[in-house]
């Protein structure tokens, strides 16, 4: 089986309990592209039926698929709200922009 299909599987496998609440730890690590946007679908199809707690380093993944995004650097919530709420509070555009204006630096553009 490939990597996306025991990620879907695994989906599966949480959702029959019905439950209320679904927590995704880095769904989509090691998938490749085709395999991510098929994922991406299935947590898309489950928004407004349950509540997703997805955590991810691809901010991307956080922009197409949440609704609220917690912030966190060295194990504390930053900031929390929606993109929007994100741009405005840090002044950027785009979550990853936001991002690094919010943890308060990191490798800038200059340093390559």
């Amino acid at each position: 089986m490939s990597g996306g299909w025991k990620r879907k599987l695994s989906i599966t496998l949480a959702l029959i309990g019905e439950p209320e609440v679904l927590f995704l730890d880095e769904p989509t690590l090691g998938l490749d592209v085709i395999a991510r946007r098929e994922l991406w679908g299935v947590v898309k199809s489950l928004k407004g039926r349950i509540t997703i707690v997805l955590t991810t380093h691809c901010m991307d993944e956080a922009e197409q698929l949440a609704d609220r995004i917690a912030i966190m650097a060295s194990g504390e919530i930053k900031a929390l709200g929606t993109l929007a709420e994100l741009e405005n509070l840090s002044g950027e555009k785009g979550l990853e922009n936001a991002f690094i204006k919010i943890v308060g630096g990191g490798v800038r553009e200059t340093d390559f």
